[in-house]
């Protein structure tokens, strides 16, 4: 069963875990749960549509506030579904205040598997209707999208004029996808470039719901991931952690300045962090003692590890200090020829004061 049409990520998620669960309660023969479940799939799958697709002025308060069997009226007026659809439906709407006891004992409601397997029958017809539906409508996917960067990388102009065919729900699909595609070991025949140019293109057309559900899914990653997957997301994500609460801020920045004084010593690392312009937010956030501390101490160990590679650390020290004030800046230099060996801080500064650090 596919869900990939559906746009609203809270109801996609749930759609998921509640069909796998309906399955393993169609295989163990509970009958209720698969009654119960079907019609909660459906609940969701046609609120979403409609949310996406209002008609008669419905916002979306009212069509959350409707129950299955209002969304399947609506779903037939609407051609969402068939008129045999809805009829079939009658055996999912009749058994869906099954939840309430007293009404199975008041109505005397009998089920059996055969009418498990009926309502898993018009679930599977309701998806596929209104799977259909969407994809009418739509325009392109976001796999459309992520099929036709993969193999054609294309221009700002181009790009900004093919997201206009693009409906809103395929583009919150496709900045995620774009965030996370690096997460998918299995693509080595093709690599989409520029990934960050296209993700800051769609970042104003989509919620800010979005971008906020992706940092925390970075700092799920900060407690039980990989050091890899937290930098994948920060290198794609970083100019955007300002939706976040300041202690959940702190929480990343922290992990990351972490990560970066482990790899001071490592000057193809530094490059990569400079390169990626990842050292020019810190000193937008320098409100926390515990930040701080870390900050100085990155500061401290470019100074320490420059003679590996001076320009590049010279570039990554210049990437820190530009992002704190002018007054700041001389407080840095002050502190760091106060808490690092002269014999580094003096040749340092000695290197970056006359500006002749280039590669070349």
């Amino acid at each position: 069963m596919k869900f990939d049409f559906i746009s609203d990520q809270n109801f996609r998620e749930i759609l998921e875990r509640d069909f796998e669960e309906l399955n393993k309660c169609a295989a163990n023969n509970c009958t209720k749960s698969v009654l119960l479940l079907s019609g909660s799939i459906i609940e969701a799958i046609l609120a979403d549509y409609f949310i996406n697709f209002s008609i008669e002025g419905l916002k979306k308060k009212a069509v959350l506030s409707m129950d299955l069997f209002g969304l399947i009226e609506k779903a037939y007026e609407a051609k969402l579904i068939s008129q045999s659809t809805k009829e079939l439906s009658t055996v999912i709407k009749n058994y869906r205040n099954l939840i309430h006891p007293g009404r199975e004992i008041r109505k005397n409601e009998s089920f059996d598997e055969n009418t498990g397997d009926v309502a898993k029958s018009v679930l599977n017809i309701i998806v596929k209707e209104v799977r259909e539906n969407y994809l009418n409508k739509i325009g392109y996917t976001a796999n459309d999208l992520i099929l036709k960067l993969e193999s054609d990388e294309l221009s700002q102009p181009i790009f900004e004029k093919i997201l206009t065919k693009v409906h809103k729900g395929e583009k919150h699909k496709l900045y995620k996808a774009l965030v996370e595609y690096g997460f998918n070991l299995e693509k080595f025949e093709f690599e989409i470039e520029g990934t960050k140019k296209y993700l800051r293109i769609l970042k104003t057309q989509i919620d800010r719901e979005v971008i906020e559900n992706l940092l925390r899914k970075m700092i799920k990653k900060i407690e039980t991931g990989g050091n890899w997957e937290v930098l994948s997301y920060y290198r794609l994500l970083h100019e955007e952690i300002k939706y976040l609460e300041y202690d959940e801020i702190e929480f990343i920045l922290l992990y990351i300045l972490n990560t970066f004084i482990g790899n001071a010593s490592d000057p193809d690392k530094i490059s990569s962090y400079t390169n990626d312009n990842l050292l020019a937010s810190f000193g937008t956030y320098l409100n926390s003692e515990s930040v701080k501390k870390e900050f100085f101490k990155l500061i401290c160990k470019l100074v320490e590890n420059h003679t590996k590679k001076d320009y590049v650390y010279f570039d990554a020290y210049d990437q820190l200090v530009n992002s704190v004030t002018a007054e700041k800046k001389a407080k840095i230099e002050t502190y760091v020829r106060e808490s690092v060996m002269s014999i580094y801080s003096e040749r340092f500064y000695a290197g970056y004061d006359n500006g002749e650090y280039l590669p070349f």
